[in-house]
C-alpha cells in the first residue's frame, strides 16, 4: 500500500508541475532558513557549557549607584580584595580565582635582540585555581605547578605556534614590555569558540605582587580599581540567591570600614547604598549580560529570540502557500475521490494518499534545503563571525532531526488539504459537481497573516535604515573622521614625549597630535566621584557623579570640541597639569549652573585637589547614542593610555608614512599598529548593522515565498475563471476593468493585513528603539512605504496571470471551455 502511495503521489507531482514546484521551492527555501538558524541558535546557547562544573561557577559582578540610587555604572569585573575577602567569608565558595586582562607587548630574544615583537591583546593574569574552575585542556606542563612561581605564563597552541617551531618550549623565555622575563611553564589547547574569553597567554596572578607591577598592598586595599575578573566555584548544592543577599552586609562590613578609614566618608555612610554586588551564572555572560567592560563582545538573548521567531515565521508561510494550492487544487481532484471512494477506498486511506503526498514533498523539500544550507554556512558564518562547520550529513543527530522534522512539517502541511479532498461526496463529484474546496476563510486568513508577516518584516527593515542613518550622520560633537588612535606607551617616551610630538608635527600631514586616558567611542568607566563647587563665600559638594578623563592641552583641538565658555589647557600656565579644571555643559547642567561665564576660574574641589575651572567645553557624544551624555571632568593628571592623531585629508598617505617613521625611530621594540576612530564609531553599532541585514535578508526571503503562493494561488483562479473572462470581454469588458476584477479580493486581504502588521511593528520597533538615547521617531509615512510596497508585490504577482488571462483572444477562451 505504502509503495502505491508513493507511486501516485509521484505521479501527482509529475502533473502538477507549477503547484509542485511552488511547493518545494517554498519549502526548501523556508528548510534551509530554519537549518542555518538553528546552527546558529545552538551555537550561541551552547556558550561556556562545556565545562564540567558550568552549573557551578559564578563571576562576580560590581554595580554603583547615583545619590538618587540609579545605577550608573554595572561592571562585568570587582576590585582586586573582592575576591580573597570573598572566599575568606563564605564557606558555600569551594574554589575563588581572579584574572586581570593586560594589553601587552611580547617578544621573542635571540642573541640578545627582540625578535617577532608583537602587541597581544589577550595577556591574562590568573590565579592558579583557574584550572580547578574552568575546564583547561594541558598539552605541557603541570598545571597545578605551572602559575605558582612569579613571572611564569603559559602558551595557547596559537600563540605558541606563533612565537615557537619547535613543540617543546617549555624553558624557554618571552620579553614582556621589554620589562619582564617571563618563563614558559606549560602549553594549553586554544580555548573554544563557545567561551566567553579567549586568553593565548596566562600569566601567574603572583606577579603583580612586585611593586613594578601593581604591588601587594594595591591587591589588598584598591577598592577602587575594577578591573579584575573574579569568578567562584560554589559548593554542591549551595544557593547563589542566599550567597548574593549576603553581599550588602559584606559589604558595609569590608568596604565601609576601609571607606571610612581611608576616604574620609561620614561615619553614618552605608556601603550598599553606593554599590553592589552580584552573582552571574557563568552560562548567561555571552547571552545576558552587556555589562560595561566585558572582556569579548556579548551575543544578545533577544536575536537568538528574533531569528528563532523569524526562522518559524517563514516555515509558517511556506506551509501556508502549502495549505492554500492544496485546498484551491481540491475541485480538479474532486472527480478522481470520487471514483476511489466509488470503488470502496476509505476515508483514511484518501487521508493516508494524500498526506504520503505532503510528506514525499516536504522529503523533496528537505534534500534540496541541505544543498541550499551547505552553501548558507559561508554566509552565516561570514555575517556572524562563527566558524560553524558544513557537517549536516555526518552529524547524526542533527540528520536525524531533520528527518523527524520534515514528517511532522509533510503532516502539518498536507493534514488539512487531505481532510478537505477526502470528505468530498462522490454522488456530486462524479456529477461534475465540483466539491467542496474548504472554506475559503481559511484561505483568505492564510493570506492574511502571510502578508502581515511580510509587511512587519519591512517596516523593520525601513526602521532600522532610518536609526542607523540618524547614528552615521548625527552630529556628534567632535570631529571623528581622519583621526587614527594609537597605544600610548609612557615610560618609553617619559623624557622624550617633547621630541615625539615636535618632530611628529613638523610634517603637513600631521595636524594634531593628543593624549588622553581614554577615547571617544569608549565607555566612561573612571570616576573620583561628585565635585565642590563655590556658592557664596564657601565650597559646598555637589551630588553628581562626575566621569573623569585625563587629556593633555591637545586633546580638544585633535578631536575638534568646542569651548562654550572658558579656556583649554595651556602648555604656557605651568599649573594647568596640577589644579586645572574643565567639565562639559552637561555637568554644568547637573551642578545647577546657568550663566556659565560667572562660574570660570572660581575654585573647583575634585579628586582631593583644590583648584580652578577654567573651561567649560560643549556636549559631546563621548560615548555610543545609545548612552545620554554625562557629566564629565577633565584634568591633566594621570597615566595616559592612548595617543589620538589628526591627519590632513589631503595627506593621508605622507601623513601615516611620516607617523610610521617616526613612531620607529623613538619607539623600535613598540608594533606600529593604529585604528581609524571612524572605524571604531562603525563598530559601535555594528549589531544593529547587522540586524539591518537580517530584516533585509528575512524579508526578502518572506515576500519571495508569500509570493510564490500568491502567483500558484492567483495562476488557479485565474484558470477557473477563464470562461468568465471570455464571456465579460464579449460583452465588451476592458483589460483594466478585468485586472481589478481579479485583483480586487487580493488588494482587500494585503489591506487587512496591513491593519494587523501596523500595530504589532509599532510596539516591537519602539521597543527596539528606546534602547538608544538619542532615537528617531516613527514616521507613519514608513508605514505607508511598507504598505505601498506590500501592495506592489502582491498586484505585480497577481497581475503576471491577471493580464495575460484579459488579453487572451476570448474566441479561444470560448472554444477550449
Amino acid at each position: 500500500m505504502i509503495r502505491n502511495y508513493i507511486k501516485v503521489a509521484l505521479r501527482s507531482i509529475l502533473h502538477n508541475k507549477l503547484t509542485a514546484f511552488i511547493n518545494i521551492a517554498g519549502l526548501a527555501l523556508a528548510i534551509a532558513c530554519a537549518i542555518l538558524i538553528f546552527l546558529f541558535v545552538t551555537d550561541e546557547i551552547s556558550y561556556d557549557r562545556y565545562h564540567a562544573k558550568a552549573d557551578r561557577i559564578y563571576r562576580v559582578t560590581r554595580s554603583f549607584h547615583s545619590p538618587e540610587g540609579e545605577v550608573n555604572l554595572h561592571l562585568a569585573n570587582v576590585a582586586p580584595p573582592i575576591g580573597p575577602l570573598l572566599k575568606n567569608d563564605f564557606g558555600e565558595i569551594e574554589k575563588m580565582a581572579r584574572t586581570i586582562n593586560f594589553g601587552m607587548v611580547i617578544g621573542l630574544e635571540e642573541n640578545g635582540e627582540l625578535k617577532k615583537s608583537n602587541n597581544e591583546e589577550f595577556v591574562f593574569l590568573a590565579e592558579p585555581a583557574i584550572f580547578d574552575i574552568f575546564d583547561i585542556q594541558i598539552k605541557s606542563g603541570d598545571a597545578s605547578k605551572a602559575l605558582q612561581r612569579p613571572f611564569t605564563i603559559m602558551l595557547s597552541e596559537k600563540a605558541a605556534q606563533k612565537y615557537f617551531n619547535s613543540e617543546n618550549i617549555i624553558g624557554k623565555r618571552l620579553r614582556a614590555d621589554n620589562r619582564f622575563d617571563l618563563e614558559i611553564t606549560g602549553v594549553y589547547k586554544n580555548f573554544p569558540a563557545q567561551s566567553h574569553w579567549h586568553p593565548e597567554f596566562l600569566v601567574s596572578f603572583n606577579s603583580l605582587e612586585d611593586d613594578r607591577v601593581y604591588g601587594r598592598s594595591g591587591l589588598e586595599t584598591n577598592w577602587g580599581n575594577n578591573s579584575f575578573g573574579t569568578y567562584l566555584l560554589l559548593q554542591q548544592g549551595a544557593d547563589p540567591k542566599k550567597v548574593e543577599a549576603s553581599f550588602p552586609s559584606f559589604l558595609d562590613k569590608h568596604f565601609g570600614s576601609y571607606a571610612r578609614a581611608n576616604w574620609g566618608v561620614p561615619a553614618d555612610w552605608v556601603a550598599s547604598k553606593t554599590t553592589t554586588l552580584f552573582l552571574q551564572k557563568l552560562t548567561d555572560i555571552h547571552l545576558r549580560s552587556h555589562l560595561d567592560d566585558e572582556l569579548e563582545a556579548n551575543g544578545n538573548i533577544n536575536s537568538v529570540y528574533m531569528m528563532s521567531i523569524i526562522g518559524f515565521f517563514i516555515v509558517l508561510i511556506a506551509c501556508f502557500n502549502f495549505v492554500n494550492l492544496s485546498t484551491a487544487r481540491a475541485t480538479k481532484r474532486a472527480r478522481e475521490v470520487g471514483l476511489r471512494k466509488v470503488v470502496g477506498a476509505l476515508r483514511a486511506q484518501l487521508i493516508g494518499q494524500y498526506l504520503s503526498e505532503s510528506i514525499l514533498i516536504s522529503f523533496f523539500s528537505l534534500m534540496l534545503a541541505m544543498l541550499l544550507s551547505a552553501r548558507g554556512i559561508t554566509w552565516l558564518n561570514n555575517f556572524t563571525g562563527k566558524a560553524i562547520p558544513a557537517n549536516i550529513l555526518t552529524n547524526l543527530p542533527l540528520l536525524g532531526g531533520l528527518i523527524l522534522f520534515a514528517c511532522i512539517l509533510g503532516i502539518l502541511a498536507g493534514i488539512y488539504p487531505a481532510l478537505v479532498i477526502s470528505s468530498f461526496n462522490p454522488v456530486t463529484t462524479l456529477k461534475g459537481q465540483p466539491g467542496s474546496s474548504g472554506k475559503a476563510g481559511i484561505r483568505k486568513t492564510l493570506v492574511v497573516v502571510q502578508f502581515a508577516i511580510s509587511i512587519i518584516l519591512i517596516i523593520a527593515t525601513l526602521i532600522t535604515f532610518q536609526q542607523l542613518s540618524f547614528l552615521n550622520t548625527r552630529e556628534l560633537g567632535y570631529q571623528k573622521d581622519q583621526v587614527i588612535t594609537l597605544d600610548y606607551y609612557g615610560d618609553d617616551l617619559k623624557n622624550s614625549y617633547e621630541a615625539f610630538y615636535n618632530a611628529l608635527t613638523q610634517s603637513s600631514g600631521i595636524q594634531h597630535v593628543g593624549r588622553s586616558t581614554r577615547i571617544p567611542t569608549g565607555r566612561l568607566l573612571d570616576s573620583y566621584g561628585s565635585a565642590s563647587v563655590m556658592k557664596g563665600d564657601s565650597l559646598v559638594n555637589v551630588n553628581a557623579d562626575l566621569k573623569s578623563i585625563s587629556i593633555d592641552e591637545d586633546f580638544f583641538d585633535t578631536y575638534g570640541i568646542q569651548l562654550a565658555a572658558g579656556r583649554k589647557f595651556s602648555k604656557a600656565i605651568s599649573t594647568d597639569d596640577s589644579l586645572a579644571f574643565i567639565i562639559n555643559e552637561a555637568a554644568a547642567k547637573a551642578i545647577g549652573w546657568t550663566n556659565l561665564e560667572e562660574n570660570i576660574d572660581k575654585e573647583f574641589h575634585y579628586a582631593d585637589v583644590n583648584g580652578k575651572l577654567i573651561g567649560i567645553v560643549k556636549d559631546f557624544h563621548f560615548e555610543s547614542l545609545h548612552q545620554q551624555i554625562v557629566p564629565m571632568i577633565f584634568l591633566m593628571r594621570g597615566n595616559y593610555r592612548r595617543l589620538s592623531v589628526k591627519i590632513s585629508g589631503k595627506d593621508m598617505k605622507p601623513g601615516l608614512a611620516h607617523l610610521e617613521k617616526t613612531w620607529k625611530a623613538f619607539l623600535p621594540g613598540k608594533p606600529f599598529e593604529y585604528t581609524f576612530l571612524s572605524e571604531r564609531y562603525r563598530k559601535l553599532y555594528e549589531a544593529e548593522q547587522k540586524q539591518s541585514q537580517l530584516f533585509t535578508t528575512f524579508a526578502g526571503l518572506a515576500i519571495f515565498i508569500a509570493s510564490m503562493g500568491l502567483f500558484g494561488l492567483a495562476t488557479f483562479n485565474t484558470l477557473q475563471r477563464m470562461k468568465e473572462i471570455g464571456i465579460r470581454k464579449v460583452l465588451g469588458a476592458s483589460v483594466g476593468s478585468i485586472l481589478q476584477l481579479l485583483s480586487k479580493e487580493i488588494l482587500i486581504l494585503v489591506g487587512i493585513a496591513n491593519l494587523i502588521a501596523w500595530p504589532v511593528a509599532w510596539y516591537f520597533m519602539n521597543q527596539w528603539l528606546n534602547s538608544f538615547a538619542y532615537r528617531v521617531d516613527m514616521n507613519i509615512a514608513l508605514y505607508i512605504a511598507g504598505a505601498a510596497c506590500a501592495i506592489a508585490i502582491a498586484l505585480l504577482t497577481v497581475s503576471t496571470q491577471t493580464i495575460r488571462a484579459a488579453l487572451r483572444n476570448p474566441a479561444k477562451t470560448l472554444r477550449y471551455e
